[in-house]
């Protein structure tokens, strides 16, 4: 029988599903409802430990596309603040038994943020947090007004504090790491201005999981009306604008994956994927990429903490096809099939073979505006696709993938 279990940074799992830091996150019938369904570890929403900020009374407000599943935020970020945080925590270990992690935002560069976020992570270490995640994705221009008023936003894009960032979340993690006695976390945006930077920080002041996957910036599906310009999207009335740097969802998941290949390629320490993860076949491609465990966040918004069973019994039924015993066997099977840079890749000659039988005529393959060297190498001659200059081709495979027949056959020369 498969084994699901996982070890990440410390943290023993029965199988690698956690329930990431979200709006699902914010009280104890939801991580009581996660548990059940055989979740494997479960973040709380993240905590602003400033008090009175904005982001601690916002209602959220959400758009689901469910055929693509997508979820999109257009208001809201409602936060937890640390004496809610703390309750919650407190509750969640006298109430369940699953292993329950705290999300801590780190936003501005400075001396009081380094202490303020210190003292809520021994804070939220004593009411029984089985370990702690530095949300770094408070860097972020969406979540600059949180602690300010609402209206005040900070671009970190091109301020000074981009360059700092880096520094004071080695130096944050360096000061959490001495009143803390779990392991830490540090979570990634797609959208921090520098991701590289930030992880090798992280790495270099001892991080013991690093998270790879937040929201990206990105539309709601039909949230531009060209037609009538008045209105955001379809029937959508409780907030007045969509918020660009939080589309979450499927769309996220190559993204995603392409991170997760790039750190763990260099990464020593272990790696949560999360990021348009719906079924278990996303977090098999995700382990592949090198992540450890995966965390699930927009699904279980769309569909319900419900399809954790599905993805469990997917994941067993795929290792025990695949003759897999543990999820090592697969972890981290692609690295060395996808490149970071085209000077890593042996590009190999080939050449376009079209069967006249199998061909319709359709001349798809005629329209790709990069075909050929001089001149297109593949033209139309009697209802059919020819090439009449074996030369001309560039192999390049495009013709092939758009051909409904199959008519195209891709060679490599001797």
């Amino acid at each position: 029988m498969a084994d699901l279990q996982v070890e990440i940074g410390g943290l023993k799992l029965k199988n690698p599903f956690v329930v990431a830091s979200s709006d699902i996150g914010c009280h104890i019938g939801q991580i009581k409802e996660a548990e059940h369904y055989g979740a494997a570890a479960f973040i709380t929403k993240g905590c602003i430990p400033v008090p009175g900020a904005v982001g601690l009374t916002r209602k959220p407000r959400f758009r689901v596309d469910r055929k693509k599943g997508i979820l999109s935020a257009m208001a809201g970020f409602r936060r937890l603040g640390l004496e809610d945080a703390e309750r919650l925590i407190s509750a969640a270990k006298k109430e369940t038994r699953i292993p329950i992690g705290a999300n801590v935002f780190v936003m501005l560069p400075t001396p009081e943020e380094k202490e303020l976020v210190t003292n809520a992570c021994k804070r939220l270490y004593e009411s029984g947090a089985d370990f702690i995640e530095l949300n770094t994705t408070g860097n972020l221009p969406v979540h600059f007004g949180e602690t300010e008023q609402e209206t005040e936003t900070v671009d970190c894009f091109v301020d000074e504090m981009s360059i700092k960032y880096p520094r004071f979340v080695y130096e944050t993690i360096k000061s959490v790491k001495q009143v803390v006695d779990v392991p830490i976390m540090g979570k990634i945006a797609y959208e921090n201005i520098n991701v590289p930077a930030l992880i090798k920080a992280m790495e270099m002041a001892g991080i013991d999981i690093v998270d790879i996957g937040n929201a990206g910036m990105g539309l709601m599906p039909n949230a531009v009306n060209i037609y009538d310009t008045d209105r955001m999207g379809d029937k959508f009335v409780s907030a007045d604008k969509n918020l660009s740097l939080c589309l979450t969802g499927e769309p996220l998941r190559m993204i995603a994956e392409g991170y997760i290949l790039r750190s763990a390629k260099s990464l020593k320490i272990p790696i949560l994927g999360c990021g348009g993860i719906t079924n278990w076949e996303h977090a098999v491609e995700m382990i592949m990429c090198g992540a450890s465990a995966t965390a699930v966040c927009s699904a279980f918004m769309i569909y319900g903490f419900g399809i954790l069973k599905g993805l469990q019994k997917g994941l067993e039924k795929f290792m025990a096809d695949s003759g897999y015993s543990s999820i090592d066997d697969f972890r981290g099977i692609f690295l060395d099939k996808v490149a970071l840079t085209p000077s890593e890749i042996k590009v190999l000659d080939a050449v376009a073979v079209i069967d006249a039988e199998k061909c319709n005529g359709c001349g798809l393959c005629t329209k790709p505006a990069h075909c050929g060297l001089e001149r297109r190498a593949i033209t139309m001659s009697d209802g059919k696709a020819v090439i009449d200059d074996e030369s001309q081709c560039i192999g390049c495979e495009t013709c092939a993938s758009i051909c409904p027949t199959d008519a195209i056959t891709i060679t490599l020369k001797n």
